[in-house]
């Protein structure tokens, strides 16, 4: 019977091993899902590239054009060169370094390292995040003028030609701007409306509004006059001074008051409600201001021209701090071509 007992208990038994098998598989899986790839035993999954993405864009550091994930997951990947470097030359910053940037990086923001931490949680970024892109990032400038600080240099002849460069390309815009019709500048007509009202179609009540607002241009010199010039005059109704485009007046109309000139009004004419005058109130021409550029010093000049010798100094030596790193791609979508 016993026989019989230890075979039932282990038939019973197997299912629940293998379920539990099962169960631990499925969750080992669960794991692992959305892994993209993983650098020295770091995985990075698709979560990690989004939050990579919208850190950068929260920080206004994205690169010109944007950043797309398989850029972002090796903005990840190179952290880990970055700090194996770091590690390896013991050039690790402190934490009391990276909240000091975090504080700069808030105040160029003209927020508190509160309110951006608050920012970046919104956004499903944890400070934890922040403070690694910082510090691969600190670290690695703070090789690069380890080791450079000495030789990169800008001689006067690299400053001029920067500052030639940056002139034509100042230039080269302006006159971009310049030749948009939009910078040509338009001739305003500041009108009024003068307008005797009419009630039906009497051809005899019409004519008789007519002579009267012949009267009323008779009168009429300057728009500030405009209530003295109708009096004695039934229902004359006095409009606000508006704007209108010159170019966009009727032809007619614009030779008119053209002629007429400043402060005067020309008609009669027969208006929507009744017989009307234009008054010509005033004429200004409006050209937007142009761009304001202000040429940046020699010793910003040559500021830019040292960061570029270390950008491409950066660029080179991470090359080679890459090569230190093993990086297995889980995703085919990801993998270098």
């Amino acid at each position: 019977m016993r026989i019989w007992r230890s075979i039932v208990a282990a038939a019973i038994a197997a299912p629940l091993a293998i379920g539990a098998i099962t169960s631990l598989a499925g969750s080992a899986r669960a794991e692992t899902q959305g892994i993209v790839a993983v650098a020295n035993d770091q995985p990075i999954t698709e979560r990690d590239i989004s939050q990579r993405i919208e850190l950068r864009k929260i920080l206004g550091d994205l690169p010109s054009g944007g950043m797309t994930r398989k850029q972002a997951l090796q903005n990840l990947i190179d952290d880990q060169a970055k700090m194996l470097e770091a590690k390896r030359l013991m050039l690790i910053p402190a934490d009391s370094e990276i909240t000091q940037r975090m504080d700069r990086i808030a105040k160029g923001m003209k927020i508190s390292r509160e309110e951006l931490l608050a920012k970046l949680k919104k956004a499903g970024i944890s400070e934890a995040s922040l403070r690694r892109y910082l510090q691969s990032t600190v670290a690695f400038s703070r090789i690069i003028a380890a080791r450079y600080r000495e030789e990169v240099q800008a001689t006067p002849q690299e400053v001029d030609a920067k500052m030639a460069e940056i002139n034509r390309t100042v230039n080269a815009h302006m006159k971009k701007v310049m030749s948009d019709p939009r910078m040509q500048g338009f001739t305003v007509y500041s009108l009024m409306e003068i307008s005797l009202p009419i009630d039906g179609q009497d051809p005899i009540l019409m004519q008789s509004r007519a002579i009267e607002a012949q009267q009323v241009l008779k009168r009429f010199n300057g728009c500030g006059n405009a209530r003295k010039a109708a009096e004695g005059i039934f229902n004359v109704k006095i409009g606000k001074q508006f704007d209108a485009d010159g170019a966009k007046l009727p032809k007619p109309m614009k030779q008119a008051l053209d002629k007429a000139g400043k402060g005067r009004a020309v008609g009669p004419m027969r208006g929507k409600d009744g017989i009307q005058l234009i008054a010509l109130c005033g004429v200004r021409n409006i050209s937007p201001p142009k761009p304001d550029f202000e040429m940046p010093t020699r010793e910003q000049v040559e500021r830019m021209v040292i960061n570029d010798k270390y950008d491409k100094i950066e660029e080179d030596y991470l090359k080679l701090a890459r090569e230190n790193i093993y990086v297995e791609y889980r995703n085919a979508n990801y993998a270098q071509q």
